[in-house]
């Protein structure tokens, strides 16, 4: 270290040779003149002694600050003579290298006006500076991020953002009553072009809760031992491929959250991460958490309009239809009786039993284009399935014999009975004719916190996955001569009932049916 002479730098008796003790950057002027240095500001910055020693202010702000960073340091040596001048601060600022690069550092300093003499420390302030980049470039992508089409997109391009900063990036998702969580999108800074689902086995839900206590508080976490934690969500080899793909120890967990239901979480892995990297990080996620449910809502809302003039044009089609359909079926009841010869017999069944079908659709289509006025009240379930399985016995479409009843007494939901038992005959009657002659359709009502729910399961063909997301839609069916209105005359219900309606697959191989009520009347 050089210095000009040893004379003290403050009225506390530090003297100029101490720099070299100190663990940070640090630096001593006097009069405005650069007069020491220490070894920690050469390995931070590269400059030795000859290339600054007796340099003025002014001149070591052109060697060593970027040009937009000399106004708010110029301001404060200009008021260096200001009697009121402040005698110790901080500021932020970037740093010239000798190498011609930048260090970003926190400059504190410490003013002796009696000796005119100053004593700086420059502290790196690299992981600082990268959490302030990422929280800006971060927040300069969710902004736009609400302009996205589908959930998946927005999935898609969170991870791109998180990989164009130098993150390895991972959206893992819930989906209802599924246990495993699901690869939205993946990508690694090593791995160009679009974001991608990841092909590993996938983790059970409850690793978002196990690895990340805080993750229902919706806090992210922040861990340099990340690989452990892998390790301990999967077995092998899967961990040891994991690993292979996210090499980092350093992790962050981030929840994902749509309103006040977890959706998943952002998994960031790198070894530049830090705990301000991390705070920006849980702050981009609450953000694609709002953009996810600006977009959801968007396609609700746009799907409701859809739906509302499909209905109006089915009400108006079955209309049309239903008295021709009549007729039809009043001049068959004739032919059977008075004309039909033996060989004209099947001929008339098949036009009977495809009037039929077609008076069903006529009435299906009907159910789903009128308008809904629920008159809700507190009614048991047990009850309405009961009325359901009656209807359909009394139709000839269902036999008890087939049916597992649910065991429950008196489970109570805030509901109209009437559409209820519209949407439970629905369902019924899609069960049945899933399953063959020996089929089962089990029948249970679970009573949960705030809402109850009503569940179907089959041990029929099932559905297969890319249709059982457009279930519910109207004409979309798994069957040769389905019509696909029956769920979707029971989603309308359940919209209307302030319920929820969820398919999927069922442990018996089929499907399972969940529609779900409010326990009480809601407080809006």
């Amino acid at each position: 270290m050089g210095a000009a002479n040893d004379e003290s730098v403050s009225s506390g008796g530090r003297t100029l040779v101490l720099l070299d003790q100190l663990p940070v950057a640090a630096v001593a002027t006097r009069d405005g003149v650069f007069v020491a240095m220490n070894s920690v500001f050469i390995e931070l910055t590269g400059w030795q002694e000859p290339d600054l020693l007796g340099q003025t202010i002014g001149e070591l702000m052109e060697k060593l600050v970027p040009l937009r960073d000399r106004a708010v340091i110029g301001k404060l040596h200009d008021a260096r003579s200001d009697p009121n001048r402040t005698t110790q601060g901080w500021l932020w600022c970037r740093m010239r290298t000798k190498s011609g690069g930048e260090v970003p550092v926190r400059v504190e300093w410490r003013f002796d006006p009696e000796t005119r003499e100053a004593l700086v420390f420059l502290l790196d302030a690299r992981p600082e500076m990268l959490g302030q980049e990422v929280s800006e470039g971060l927040a300069r992508v969710a902004g736009a991020l609400s302009r996205c089409s589908t959930e998946q997109e927005v999935l898609d391009q969170a991870v791109d953002a998180l990989c164009e900063r130098g993150f390895s990036a991972t959206a893992l998702v819930i989906e209802e009553g599924d246990p495993l969580l699901r690869y939205a999108a993946s990508r690694t800074p090593d791995r160009p072009g679009s974001a991608h689902p990841l092909t590993l086995p996938r983790p059970s839900r409850d690793v978002l809760e196990r690895i990340n206590p805080a993750f229902k508080d919706r806090r992210a976490a922040f861990f340099q031992d990340g690989m452990r934690l892998v390790r301990e969500a999967y077995t092998e080899p899967v961990a040891a491929q994991i690993i292979a793909i996210l090499p980092a120890e350093k992790m962050v967990q981030a929840p994902l959250f749509l309103g006040e239901q977890p959706y998943g979480a952002l998994v960031v892995t790198s070894d530049a991460l830090t705990p301000i990297v991390a705070t920006a990080i849980d702050l981009f996620a609450e953000l694609v958490g709002k953009a996810l449910e600006t977009v959801r809502l968007r396609k609700e809302r746009v799907e409701r309009e859809r739906l509302a003039a499909l209905g109006e044009a089915a009400a108006v089609m079955a209309h049309e239809v239903r008295n021709p359909v009549g007729s039809i079926m009043n001049a068959l009841t004739l032919l059977e009786r008075q004309t039909a010869t033996p060989e004209q017999r099947p001929l008339l069944a098949i036009i009977s039993e495809e009037t039929k079908r077609l008076e069903q659709l006529v009435t299906q289509l009907l159910d789903f284009g009128r308008p809904l006025f629920p008159r809700p009240r507190l009614y048991p379930l047990e009850e309405l399935t009961h009325r359901a399985v009656r209807a359909l016995v009394g139709r000839g479409e269902l036999s008890e014999s087939t049916l597992n009843l649910p065991e429950t007494v008196e489970t109570t939901g805030w509901m109209d009975p009437d559409l209820v038992e519209l949407a439970l005959v629905n369902v019924l009657r899609n069960a049945r004719q899933s399953i063959d002659a020996s089929g089962r359709i089990r029948i249970t009502i679970e009573d949960a916190n705030d809402v109850v729910r009503w569940i179907a399961e089959d041990d029929g063909r099932g559905i297969p996955d890319d249709v059982v997301r457009r279930l519910g839609q109207p004409f979309v069916t798994t069957r040769a001569t389905g019509t696909g209105m029956g769920l979707a005359v029971v989603q309308r219900i359940l919209e209307a009932s302030r319920g929820k309606l969820t398919i999927g697959p069922a442990v018996t191989g089929g499907a399972r049916v969940v529609l779900e009520f409010p326990k009480a009347a809601p407080s809006d």
